[in-house]
């Protein structure tokens, strides 16, 4: 039982010590609670604290100690994750404020230095930097334009139009203020764009065409290659038809077999030695054409 005890410090121990010192690399104020754990529950280092501290506690209050201090851990790594979240959110929150100021090279800059200190919490900041780069985009502009109902478009003659397009809400009013200068230009606008969308999908349906073609043909491809024999290039449908209608089906002797691809079907020649009727052996060639499936459809000739 103490040997198990022992163990159980040991292994606790290590791995403390061990998540601590990685941790040093990111919250070194944190790492230095689970290195005094590990220091702690180490019976090699324990037998230091006894030595310097005079004090030797139980095995229970030892354990007391190492679950408080986990406790005392979880407890802090949450409160700094919050302070964390909270910080971030107020640099996004100041970086929005700074862009209802027209001050965005100051927006920019706060989006830039939350994305660098915060790398795992960037989506809002990536987000509010992807609205400021659209709120200036002509092209999207102009895709919003070309997709506008009727009645939106009224709305935006009329400086009506209350649309969100971008959750940031000066950013929206200076992509519909862009919007707008380009309204004169309507109909030519939704003509390019259909005209590009045409363009594009005849595109993509080409390039479907031609992914379906280069699949027909590899499993083609595949599906004659199974039909004929790796060892001797005999095709077995036509050599099972062969022997099926020999005198002596053990007496079959390929020699060679050639095929050509007929486009809905492969036509086959074989040639073989068999017994004939009177147990001599003839060379013989049977041409056939055979389906895709490797089956037999027709013996063209045979002699």
């Amino acid at each position: 039982m103490t040997t198990f005890k022992t163990i159980l410090k040991w292994f606790f121990g290590v791995s403390l010590l061990f998540f601590g010192i990685v941790g040093l690399f990111q919250e070194p104020f944190m790492a230095i609670v689970p290195i005094l754990l590990g220091l702690f529950l180490i019976p090699k280092t324990y037998d230091i604290f006894i030595e310097k501290t005079k004090l030797n506690l139980s095995t229970g209050v030892k354990w007391i100690v190492v679950i408080v201090g986990m406790m005392l851990i979880g407890y802090t790594a949450s409160i700094s994750e919050t302070s964390k979240q909270t910080e971030y959110d107020l640099i996004v929150e100041n970086a929005s404020k700074k862009i209802d100021e027209g001050k965005f090279d100051e927006a920019l800059k706060l989006i830039s230095d939350a994305k660098s200190k915060y790398k795992e919490k960037e989506n809002k900041a990536t987000e509010l930097e992807k609205e400021i780069e659209k709120s200036k985009d002509v092209n999207f502009a102009k895709e919003i334009l070309a997709k506008m109902t009727d009645e939106e478009f009224t709305q935006l003659e009329n400086d009506k139009l209350s649309k969100s397009y971008l959750t940031q809400k000066t950013l929206n009013k200076n992509l519909i203020s862009l919007v707008k200068t380009h309204s004169p230009e309507r109909a030519k606008i939704i003509k390019e764009i259909q005209e590009k969308e045409e363009k594009e999908r005849a595109i993509a349906e080409a390039e479907q065409k031609a992914k379906e073609l280069e699949e027909f043909n590899k499993n083609r491809t595949e599906n004659i290659e199974k039909q004929f024999s790796a060892y001797d290039g005999s095709h077995r449908g036509l050599e099972k038809y062969i022997k099926d209608n020999m005198n002596d089906p053990d007496s079959y002797d390929h020699i060679e077999t050639r095929f050509s691809d007929k486009g809905d079907h492969l036509f086959v020649i074989t040639k073989f030695r068999g017994a004939n009727a009177f147990g001599g052996k003839v060379i013989n060639t049977v041409s056939a054409n055979v389906d895709f499936e490797g089956n037999v459809l027709e013996i063209v000739s045979q002699n």
